[in-house]
């Protein structure tokens, strides 16, 4: 009994243990227990089948002898006892004769005993009948105690094979992700430059047009889209801002006596949101005047009339009450709904398109139907300019919610918080202590042009271009400043990359600015940020390993690419590797 716990014990912690280390394992056990089964209960079957086969003719055969055996014997005994005399006639060598033929027992029966010969007989043949039957079912069900044991053995086998392999990846996690950053092949700084000032960084003066492009256009956006808002009496279309060169962002906001109330959402210790780390909900919410009997609060009152009763200066108290099933509000909730503030949003720029668009001499299309405003205008040259026109909700002054594309249904009512203000302003401070024409924004930007280039190739993942952004800040924080002077361009990249790579390795990067000390003796940030914990923006890879297999290809990919794209882009050779300068001495 103790084994067999303990064989079960081995089995079930095998199975709670290892389907985690891969997806496919759970399915590949299930489907060696069912084919397993299936084939024992089979053999069972065909056992039975022929036991059945094999026994019943001769147990109905036994019984129907049994019942006829006693018939005669109730019969035959009124005979026996008048043939008594007649059987004394009879010699005794005759009737040695015929028993001995017949019984085999006949020395140890008298003559009086040979009288029920026959009964016993067919009693004896019953009861063989009987044992082999028993036998043969013993036999089956030792057969059946036996295959059981030898499948528990080969469970336990497996089992205790597969935890220890899970216990050595355990003990020795670098092996899972193999480290190639530090080997990486690059060009010398010389040559890293060129391809930033040629294929990386656009002119400034193509900039400068593009910007003032988008500029002009967007107003002419935002100034046709509040006409449509104030005309059919919906929200409030505020003035748009540009957070980079092509991501626009256009606040809006309920009208009065409606607000929004935006609340915070702490998922650090949930996987339910494994990909807004930093969200919230927005609830929508009105402004109620608490009556005190006056005739001025009447909502019918004459907009002449005076109060002598109260005075100017006093304001009428008011409560803020949840409104349910509001504009643009998930359905018997009072939180805004990003499927709805999507479709709204489409139209509006649909409309307001078709009010300006007598003006321009070029094509705007929506490029993706699940983001609220990614637009593309092609130019008849040729050209094309992408750009993005995000719905936004204010959190503060400095951070916002905005939607993010592809977002699963059961999040409809959670937005993400952007902090790219703060982000920025941490960037700039941080500039600030360097050398003179510092590389930071250089090793940030060839980084993000090689993984632009990779998605291109093998299609996106998890891994963002504002993961480069936090790794370099991180870098930044811990570094010295003298190890950013321009010509370290080449050695800098190395370490944002190796620095990436081993956060991949871990699933941990944290947020730059949440929960982090250092930040918070830079810049100033409001209070529910300063006293939240920390917060890993690789939190998806911890949930979901397939996310995180892909993830680490595309890395690895875009390491193992990146000689061959620079290559391609500047045209020259590679030399020898270069030899490592000072590295940079940080921790995650």
């Amino acid at each position: 009994m103790q084994d067999t716990l303990l064989r079960v014990f081995v089995v079930a912690l095998g199975l709670l243990l290892c389907p985690r280390d891969d997806p496919g394992v759970e399915e590949e056990w299930i489907n060696i227990i069912t084919v397993d089964m299936h084939k024992h209960e089979e053999r069972l079957l065909k056992e039975e089948v022929k036991l059945d086969q094999g026994t019943s003719p001769v147990s109905e055969k036994t019984t129907h002898a049994d019942n006829k055996g006693l018939q005669n014997m109730m019969k035959s005994v009124p005979v026996r006892q008048n043939q008594l005399g007649q059987q004394k006639s009879t010699s005794e060598p005759e009737i040695a004769l015929k028993t001995s033929q017949t019984d085999p027992f006949q020395d140890s029966i008298g003559p009086q005993e040979q009288q029920g010969k026959p009964e016993v007989e067919m009693l004896r043949s019953v009861q063989t009948k009987m044992s082999e039957n028993d036998s043969s079912e013993r036999a089956t069900a030792d057969w059946g105690e036996d295959y059981v044991w030898y499948v528990w053995n080969m469970f336990s086998v497996i089992s205790l094979i597969r935890f220890f392999m899970k216990y050595l990846k355990r003990i020795s996690p670098g092996k899972q992700v193999t480290c190639i950053a530090s080997d990486m092949p690059l060009p010398d700084s010389d040559t890293l430059q060129s391809f930033h000032c040629k294929c990386v960084h656009a002119s400034p003066e193509n900039k400068w047009r593009e910007r003032e492009f988008l500029e002009g256009f967007v107003n002419n956006m935002v100034e046709a889209m509040r006409t449509i808002c104030d005309g059919n009496g919906g929200m409030i279309i505020e003035d748009h801002q540009m957070i980079s060169a092509r991501d626009i962002i256009v606040p809006f906001s309920p009208a009065e006596p409606y607000s929004f109330q935006c609340v915070l959402r702490d998922n650090q210790a949930s996987d339910l949101l494994p990909d807004l780390q930093v969200c919230g909900q927005i609830k929508l919410v009105e402004n109620q005047i608490i009556q005190n009997g006056c005739q001025c609060q009447s909502s019918h009152k004459d907009e002449d009339m005076v109060c002598l009763l109260q005075c100017e200066n006093e304001k009428a108290q008011t409560k803020m009450t949840e409104v349910r099933d509001g504009h643009l509000c998930l359905k018997n909730t009072p939180f805004l709904s990003k499927s709805q503030v999507t479709r709204w949003f489409q139209s509006m720029i649909k409309e307001s398109w078709a009010q300006i668009s007598h003006k321009y001499d070029f094509e705007l299309s929506i490029r993706y139907i699940d983001a609220p405003g990614a637009l593309l205008v092609r130019f008849r040259s040729g050209k094309k300019i992408s750009f993005t026109m995000n719905p936004a909700v204010k959190f503060n002054t400095q951070s916002h919610f905005y939607i993010t594309p592809y977002s699963p249904d059961d999040l409809d009512t959670f937005w993400m918080l952007s902090l790219t203000a703060y982000e920025d302003q941490l960037l700039e401070r941080l500039s600030k202590s360097l050398p003179q024409n510092p590389c930071h924004m250089q090793t940030l930007e060839i980084a993000c042009f090689l993984h632009k280039r990779q998605t291109a190739l093998s299609g996106s993942s998890v891994l963002k271009s504002f993961h480069f952004k936090t790794a370099l800040m991180h870098l930044l924080l811990t570094s010295e400043a003298s190890l950013w002077i321009p010509d370290r361009v080449a050695c800098r990249v190395r370490d944002l990359l190796v620095f990436m790579e081993r956060s991949l390795e871990k699933k941990l990067l944290q947020h730059v600015l949440i929960g982090n000390p250092l930040a918070q003796k830079i810049i100033l940030l409001p209070e529910e940020f300063t006293q939240a914990k920390p917060v890993n923006l690789f939190h998806p890879l911890v949930v979901d390993r397939c996310t995180y297999r892909n993830a680490i290809k595309q890395f690895q990919e875009i390491v193992r690419n990146a000689h061959m794209l620079i290559q391609d882009y500047v045209g020259v050779h590679y030399p020898s590797r270069e030899k490592h300068s000072p590295h940079l001495q940080t921790h995650l």
